[in-house]
């Protein structure tokens, strides 16, 4: 292989990247290796980039009705097909917010064990027309977000609330890729990646900072999603290069296939180990369950989605991206 050819094959698609963050949040649910909470500010950052496009794009101005509907449809179904599964298998009681999604991750009553991140997607939907409303001058962007993400800690300090101001500063640069449309080169990439897993491997090899990445280790003071939203930074320049990556229908349907892996992964390892068996059957059912109901379902809950936003008419493309 040709050093032009290894460039191009290392910045994966951006359906395939969605792939590699959702099979992270499974390894970490499975082994010792705390990973999981940099891959779904990942994703965090994957949702600024393209909500931030879908909503100009297709939403903005009088639109944002539209906008919140289409948000729920895409997000909704197949999460409530999933939780009302996994409570029933799990034998766990049901609460108002396992069906609003809003407040899972305050109370922590979540029979599929990943709500919590889909509380705060939804949070961030419920802002994304009150932030494009607001003509924000680009020197007071940065100020922003820093007292907004300050303010989100404090409430969840102080009130024990848990908010999307919180993680504010991924969805913000994701935005921020999506208004600048930066396209590092191949070259930038790469040399994100390898100061992605130099990080990673100083990280490691400290023992001031290895529990940050062993979950077996006695966890240290400062908080494991702060140490997330630094070790996220020296690979973004590379999570933008494959999102300027052209993306096939294949690979579409390989990063929409990410959703409900994610959404059945823990459940099913739940369950098995519930039963007394290893967790690695519920890890290898996973992907399994997750085909099945991302051909079963999620292609027809997308089809509908698109039919309703076009009013009825026959949408005429695929979207870009469903995330």
């Amino acid at each position: 292989m040709s050093l032009d050819a290894f460039k191009r094959s290392a910045v994966l698609p951006p359906g395939a990247f969605r792939l590699v963050l959702a099979l992270a949040v499974v390894a970490s649910h499975a082994s010792r290796f705390d990973i999981g909470r940099l891959a779904v500010l990942l994703f965090l950052y994957l949702s600024g980039y393209w909500v931030s496009r879908i909503y100009q794009s297709e939403f903005a101005g009088s639109r944002w009705l539209m906008f919140y509907l289409g948000r729920w449809l895409r997000i909704a179904p197949l999460y409530l097909i999933v939780m009302l599964a996994a409570a029933w298998l799990r034998g766990l009681p049901l609460s108002w917010e396992n069906f609003t999604l809003i407040g899972v991750y305050t109370t922590g009553r979540d029979p599929t064990g990943v709500a919590w991140s889909l509380d705060i997607e939804m949070q961030f939907y419920l802002l994304v027309p009150l932030l494009f409303a607001a003509a924000w001058p680009r020197a007071l962007i940065l100020p922003a977000v820093t007292v907004l993400t300050a303010l989100g800690w404090w409430i969840q300090s102080r009130f024990g609330v848990a908010t999307v101001l919180m993680y504010l500063p991924a969805f913000a640069l994701g935005a921020w890729n999506a208004h600048t449309r930066w396209q590092p080169g191949r070259g930038v990439a790469l040399a994100s990646l390898g100061a992605f897993a130099v990080f990673t491997a100083v990280t490691a090899a400290v023992p001031a900072t290895e529990a940050f990445l062993d979950k077996t280790q006695p966890h240290p003071a400062f908080d494991q999603d702060w140490f997330s939203m630094i070790w996220m930074l020296p690979l973004i320049p590379y999570v933008a290069a494959s999102l300027a990556k052209a993306s096939s229908r294949f690979d579409r349907d390989v990063g929409n296939w990410s959703y409900p892996l994610y959404l059945v992964h823990v459940p099913l390892i739940a369950l098995f180990v519930a039963h007394g068996h290893s967790k690695w059957f519920g890890v290898v059912l996973a992907p399994v369950a997750a085909l099945t109901l991302f051909y079963g379902l999620d292609r027809r809950f997308e089809r509908l989605r698109r039919w309703v936003l076009d009013g009825g008419r026959r949408a005429s493309k695929p979207a870009t991206a469903t995330t």
